[in-house]
């Protein structure tokens, strides 16, 4: 039988292990500092946009963007498509999305020069941009497509739409990719519900930013078109960003897919839009809707200001299990067996 003394030893030189481990697992998840560099990089981006959008009098007020991210809208114009939450645009501007992107594209297992699908609505520009960043930093080759339609509080200024932005961020440097394709979003992805007038002001965008519009008069054919962009360029995984119907489809059981990455062969309620057609021809889907969820599941404060170097949070699990393991050392040791 082992000595008590000892067995106290042991005891404590295993709670040290174990609370080794526990902190390599959760500093694991903290920024590298090529994330902190790609945070901060997306982060300098939004201050530009933020800066131009002041100077020419289309910036959101304080109230609505106190973090001055530059990439909130207004609550309803003629672009805007469905309600949607302030909270969750201005979440979606928090940099460390792009981490979250960057460590998405590790989980595939992308290597530079692989093709990385990004289909988004531009109801995300915050999302979009970390989409963007984080792929053009991991040298990977983006298949833009984004539908130009935009829900409360995102890119549905009239006057700034997504091809105004995206210019002005290719412009400035900040971004190198111009969109492959866009959509017009709304109905079908065809402009469905939107204004003759409207529908043109975003064809005279998508041309002045040199970007062609897909050309479709169905969703059906819109689908097709987007699957088929997948399987052309080969692409090795699809971000589908908001709420694109062609990325969707009719099935309501596409609601009942969670946000976050998904992989061919598991049993989700993929839809009969580009994401199940995706998922069946073997494509890996990172489903980037229901903001609330997915910042909560990936360590992202909901609603921040925006801040440069703020950390990814540490796992709550870690800190449980650290905490356990050492209260169960406590209420167990005898101290005088020491002695």
């Amino acid at each position: 039988m082992m000595n008590p003394t000892r067995l106290a030893h042991l005891k404590f030189v295993l709670l040290a292990v174990a609370m080794i481990v526990l902190w390599h697992l959760a500093a694991s998840s903290l920024p590298s500092e090529e994330e902190q560099a790609l945070a901060e990089r997306v982060r300098a981006a939004q201050k530009h946009v933020a800066a131009w959008r002041t100077a020419n009098g289309t910036n959101a007020t304080h109230e609505h963007d106190p973090g001055g991210c530059g990439l909130i809208g207004v609550e309803w114009s003629a672009l805007t498509t469905t309600l949607g939450s302030l909270e969750a645009k201005r979440t979606a501007c928090d940099p460390l999305w792009a981490i979250r992107f960057h460590r998405w594209y590790e989980k595939a297992g992308l290597v530079a020069g692989d093709t990385v699908a990004i289909y988004s609505s531009a109801s995300f520009p915050g999302l979009l941009l970390s989409a963007v960043a984080a792929a053009e930093a991991y040298g990977l080759e983006p298949l833009l497509v984004v539908s130009l339609g935009a829900s409360s509080w995102g890119a549905n200024r009239l006057d700034l739409p997504w091809p105004v932005l995206g210019l002005e961020l290719r412009r400035a440097g900040f971004l190198a990719t111009r969109a492959d394709y866009y959509t017009l979003g709304g109905g079908s992805e065809t402009g469905g519900g939107m204004a003759p007038e409207t529908v043109e002001d975003l064809r005279s965008a998508a041309r002045a930013a040199g970007v062609p519009l897909l050309r479709a008069v169905t969703l059906e054919e819109v689908i097709i078109q987007k699957t088929e962009l997948l399987e052309r360029r080969g692409a090795r995984l699809l971000i589908s960003i908001g709420g694109s119907q062609a990325n969707l489809g009719n099935d309501p059981e596409i609601l009942g897919l969670s946000p976050g990455f998904h992989v061919p062969g598991e049993r989700s309620p993929a839809g009969d839009g580009v994401i199940g057609a995706a998922l069946s021809d073997g494509i890996p889907v990172v489903h980037v809707l229901n903001v609330r969820e997915l910042a909560a599941r990936s360590g992202i404060a909901f609603d921040p200001r925006v801040q440069a170097k703020a950390p990814l949070r540490v796992k709550p699990v870690w800190a449980l299990l650290a905490l356990s393991l050492f209260f169960g050392v406590l209420l167990t040791h005898r101290r005088w067996r020491l002695v």
